[in-house]
């Protein structure tokens, strides 16, 4: 073999050296990618929330409130019971909220905290800035706000044993 032919052989050997270098760097590329998508998608199906919404009960009294909508998603909390050992703990309410597809109403992700049912502090804090809420928008809007806590207190009141019997049904005491 000349030396002629074995520059040529050599030129040839390091074209397709560097095409196949170039192939290789697509792929793992390309394989980088799905590897992300996987990743994520993986990351979604393992969410906390939505196992904390699988392990728990609606509560019938407490209707769920929708949020603002996206075009394609919706947003709902709810108040729910999980009676599971989770932490030490057990028996508690869980306050959720959900993302879900519009169409099909599938929950996307979920975030939910859970506050034990005998934890009278957080509840209290909890009823107060809700009604905080309510007393500013009622102020906001010019409505009187003593009538609207009446028809509250009232109603909780009057379903109140169902709400409790509902609750101890949920839960393992």
């Amino acid at each position: 073999m000349s030396d002629r032919e074995h520059l040529i052989d050599k030129e040839l050997f390091l074209e397709k050296f560097e095409k196949l270098s170039l192939k290789i760097e697509q792929l793992t590329s390309e394989i980088s990618k799905m590897k992300e998508k996987l990743d994520k998608t993986n990351k979604f199906n393992r969410s906390f929330g939505l196992e904390a919404i699988r392990n728990s009960k609606p509560l019938k009294f407490a209707n769920e409130i929708h949020g603002l909508k996206s075009p394609t998603k919706r947003y709902i909390l709810s108040i729910r019971t999980v009676s599971e050992l989770w932490k030490g703990r057990k028996n508690d309410f869980l306050i959720a909220i959900r993302q879900q597809e519009k169409q099909t109403q599938k929950d996307i992700k979920a975030l939910g905290i859970r506050i034990p049912i005998d934890d009278m502090k957080n509840l209290t804090t909890l009823a107060r800035e809700v009604l905080s809420m309510l007393y500013i928008s009622s102020e906001l809007k010019g409505i009187e706000i003593t009538e609207i806590l009446r028809e509250i207190i009232s109603q909780i009141n009057k379903e109140g044993q169902s709400m409790v019997r509902e609750v101890k049904q949920n839960m393992v005491l």
